[in-house]
């Protein structure tokens, strides 16, 4: 057997501890056959207890490639594709609407958008490259993309947990304060530009810190890793800087759109309608208002429980907790990454303008002929409400109420 591992040094959490003493003795005829080298040429002999971290090093590798089995590969590709195939799509579909329809260009459906970009972004440079590497047993894509990819899943979690954050605080001071101006479009840019700020920042240790290892296995094959590297002491680092991590950009954010959310509809079902209007108008208003804190809800609770599994799985691991399984962590990898393409149902199911830009756009695609919609009354920009209500009431159907883009809002939506 001929192992040559490409590197300074071996990975530090490769360092097993707890293997009996008289286990060695299986590794004794190692120790003239093994030498480490290192990227400048050098070598040195190797010790018992590194040809012991080599040699289990080695079964993992092996045990990796083994487990990969033909029908869990073709199951695995399959829902990698589909949540692919479905995020492109569906988070395309949002910036479109946000972008095609001025009325509904709002700092809220600014923060939207922003989260559907970073879900494209985690789409296009995360996710295809987790699914090749799971199924290759290497990592195909040079050092660069060793960074890039880890530094893209980091900064995309950070960027949602923020926007997330940020979308609840902003409908929090409309619907509580709704006499108060509105967050503009500039201050809208402004804290979205934080946002992106601040998660590089907390994003940045994880790219710096990931290293490409390359070894030849029993001279038939050559694989590379691309795995954390921490500075020592590298197991502390490693295992306080991920919980800083869940405590500060997972548990805190999702602690605080709880409390926010939780108070922010304690006051909107009980809350009466203001102003003179009918029976009919206040039953409307008030599906609505339950409309809408049931999206944005929807929203945060499907994003935390796709992204709760694997940060545990990854503090456990960096604590050691418990031991690495290569199909449980892309397990829980496929489900985190299968957040990206929930938003856009959601805001489907329960938002009307959404719904209404579905449909025009599917019959474009199917080149139907343009149905031409009611014209949409004059914007009022002095004077914005919380909560859509119509000027003047008319009783619908239904299917009209589900169908039909609402015209007679007098100020921009969101989505």
């Amino acid at each position: 057997m001929h192992l040559t591992m490409h590197s300074s040094s071996v990975p530090y959490f490769l360092n097993f501890k707890g293997i009996p003493e008289e286990s060695k003795n299986n590794f004794s005829w190692a120790k003239t056959m093994l030498s480490f080298q290192t990227g400048n040429g050098t070598s040195f002999n190797w010790t018992d207890s590194r040809i012991m971290e080599w040699e289990k090093f080695a079964k993992i590798a092996k045990y990796e490639l083994e487990s990969q089995k033909p029908v869990l590969k073709a199951l695995l590709i399959v829902a990698y594709m589909t949540i692919i195939v479905m995020s492109l799509f569906g988070n395309g579909l949002v910036c479109h609407v946000v972008i095609k329809k001025k009325r509904i260009r709002s700092a809220t459906n600014l923060f939207i958008v922003n989260l559907a970009i970073s879900d494209i972004l985690i789409t296009v440079l995360n996710t295809p490259f987790t699914l090749i590497r799971f199924v290759s047993g290497t990592w195909l894509f040079g050092k660069s993309m060793c960074h890039i990819s880890r530094f893209v899943q980091y900064c995309s979690l950070h960027v949602s947990t923020l926007t997330l954050t940020a979308i609840a605080l902003d409908r929090h001071q409309v619907i509580l304060n709704p006499l108060k101006p509105r967050m503009s479009w500039r201050k809208g840019m402004l804290s979205i530009s934080g946002i992106w700020v601040m998660a590089a920042c907390f994003s940045l240790p994880h790219a710096i810190y990931q290293k490409l290892f390359k070894y030849t296995y029993r001279e038939s094959t050559i694989r590379s890793l691309c795995l954390p590297d921490f500075p020592e002491p590298a197991e502390l680092v490693w295992k306080y800087l991920d919980l800083s991590t869940f405590l500060l950009l997972y548990l805190f954010p999702f602690l605080l759109i709880t409390i926010t959310y939780m108070r922010l509809a304690k006051k909107l079902w009980l809350r009466n309608a203001v102003g003179d209007i009918t029976t009919q108008q206040y039953i409307a208003h008030h599906r609505k208002k339950k409309r809408t804190v049931k999206m944005l809800v929807l929203v945060v609770v499907i994003f935390a429980i796709c992204w709760f599994p694997l940060n545990c799985y990854v503090l456990l691991i960096s604590s050691r907790g418990i031991k690495p399984q290569n199909s449980l962590y892309f397990g829980l990898h496929w489900f985190a990454m299968s957040s990206t393409c929930y938003n856009p149902f959601i805001y489907c199911w329960l938002n009307e303008n959404f719904r209404s830009e579905l449909k025009s756009l599917l019959a474009m695609c199917q080149k139907a002929p343009e149905i031409q919609d009611n014209p949409i009354p004059g914007v009022n920009l002095s004077y914005q409400e919380a909560w859509t209500q119509q000027a003047k009431y008319k009783p619908r159907s239904s299917l009209q109420s589900i169908c039909s883009t609402t015209n007679v809002q007098t100020f921009n939506t969101d989505v």
